[in-house]
């Protein structure tokens, strides 16, 4: 790992351990074994280190979203179990890391102000994986959709849902996740029956 890499992780952890507000370049560049020089070279200042952080927090859940839908190609998985396995990497995996840290509102809300775009680039790609994949099943013959359902309709539901259960009230269990992202993706492809 890069000096810039191991840098990142060691701020995700201030971040989380201080929260935004209260962590400073210092608290970094002493957790990290660098001096304040070393981590000026690589970030101007706090936001910057900030959005660099939360761009590669969301690069990496959709870089393990990819992993995730090969291991499950290779081993001869539906359809709902890929984009489970996909979904659950993309969503799953940030809200549990979200979970452990007493200061999840505050890091959601400074990531949303100030690294919005970093945030949207990585959601098109993902929502790009998951387009190829699902017009790869269709062409395959493996799925095919309801009249009047787009691609794009079906996986905004999907992303939809992800969402609705990252925001439940009170959270679910970190271990629930993929779980429930299965259950909610099944009954949106089977539909709630008659």
């Amino acid at each position: 790992m890069n000096a810039r890499d191991q840098i990142l992780l060691t701020a995700q952890k201030v971040f989380n351990d201080f929260g935004y507000r209260r962590a400073s370049m210092a608290d970094v560049s002493r957790a990290a074994g660098v001096s304040r020089q070393g981590l000026y070279h690589h970030f101007r200042n706090k936001p910057e280190l900030f959005i660099a952080v939360i761009e590669k927090a969301h690069a990496d859940t959709v870089n393990r979203s990819v992993q995730a839908r090969d291991a499950a190609q290779a081993r001869g998985a539906d359809y709902e179990t890929i984009v489970t396995a996909m979904i659950d990497e993309r969503f799953g995996r940030m809200l549990r890391d979200l979970q452990k840290t007493p200061h999840r509102v505050e890091i959601f809300e400074e990531a949303m102000k100030r690294a919005a775009p970093a945030i949207l680039e990585q959601t098109r790609r993902f929502h790009s994986l998951l387009t190829e994949l699902t017009q790869s099943e269709i062409a395959a013959g493996r799925l095919k959709l309801v009249k009047d359902l787009s691609v794009d309709d079906l996986l905004t539901a999907f992303t939809t849902i992800a969402r609705g259960i990252s925001l439940m009230q009170p959270p679910l269990p970190p271990h629930r996740l993929k779980e429930e992202y299965g259950r909610y993706i099944h009954l949106l492809m089977h539909g709630a029956g008659t």
